[in-house]
């Protein structure tokens, strides 16, 4: 069922710190479906560990409740944990795994046949990964550069919802968007709208791009964003708590945005 949406956004409040911790790279996020107040850790851009702490005060002093050692190495800092499991790209591949957390097994698999996967290393960190999940008030997303081999071999940013149980996409809730490759540092989704932020290494920046997969309308909202620390790896919207998680030089952020008014376009 579709949580009460609010809308579009209308603007990006400066950052708020909440800790120091790991490498310059990394993805800290919360479960928005689960009760809890745990808080999830992948630190840096390649490993196979996941830390789970038990809370933000736990997470401050450094307490870990539980570790995570997936049986297949993830990549990039797009993973998200929604309803009691992981989901990652599989380093190297075109893969997506769910990976259960209570039971800790692979729960389900699939290829992303039409994703482009980048054939030179991908130590040189680019913004964004090869493969990004979201999640927003309507479930489970993948954000990916698709072959599109209608137009002339052209490369297309798709956005598309995931069955959380199977990983399995819908040719109905796929959506190409005008979003090219190097044109943006970061990307998130609220509200079944595609959000990108200008640059991830310059301090002012700006969401300069939005895709709204109810109508397919583009524009550029030009709304400004602060990375901090100037160099952000990793932005995720929070459904349930109405905020932007952020990676940035290895510091963890918290965003407070606000939505227009229903009514308002």
């Amino acid at each position: 069922k579709e949580v009460l949406c609010e809308g579009t956004i209308a603007s990006v409040a400066e950052p708020v710190k909440q800790h120091s911790y790991g490498r310059n790279e990394g993805t800290w996020m919360k479960d928005p479906a689960a009760r809890d107040s745990k808080i999830y850790i992948t630190n840096y851009y390649y490993g196979n560990n996941l830390v789970e702490f038990r809370n933000l005060d736990n997470f401050k002093q450094g307490r870990w409740s539980n570790l995570y050692k997936l049986p297949y190495n993830w990549i990039g800092t797009g993973h998200v944990v929604y309803r009691g499991a992981f989901y990652y790209n599989r380093a190297f591949t075109k893969n997506i795994i769910k990976y259960e957390l209570r039971q800790r097994y692979v729960a389900a698999w699939t290829q992303l046949h039409d994703a482009v996967r980048e054939d030179t290393t991908p130590w040189k960190w680019r913004g964004h990964s090869d493969i990004d999940f979201a999640v927003d008030e309507s479930g489970l997303w993948v954000i990916y550069l698709s072959a599109d081999y209608d137009y002339a071999h052209a490369e297309v940013m798709v956005v598309a919802k995931l069955d959380p149980n199977d990983l399995s996409l819908r040719k109905e809730a796929t959506w190409r968007t005008g979003l090219k490759r190097s044109s943006y540092g970061n990307c998130f989704i609220a509200c079944g709208v595609l959000y990108a932020v200008s640059a991830y290494d310059q301090r002012e920046a700006e969401v300069s791009y939005a895709y709204d997969t109810h109508t397919g309308a583009e524009r550029s909202p030009g709304l400004p964003f602060i990375n901090e620390y100037s160099y952000t790896t990793q932005i995720h919207y929070n459904p349930k708590e109405k905020v932007l998680y952020a990676w940035d030089n290895g510091h963890q952020l918290i965003y407070n945005i606000t939505f227009l008014e229903v009514g308002h376009k």
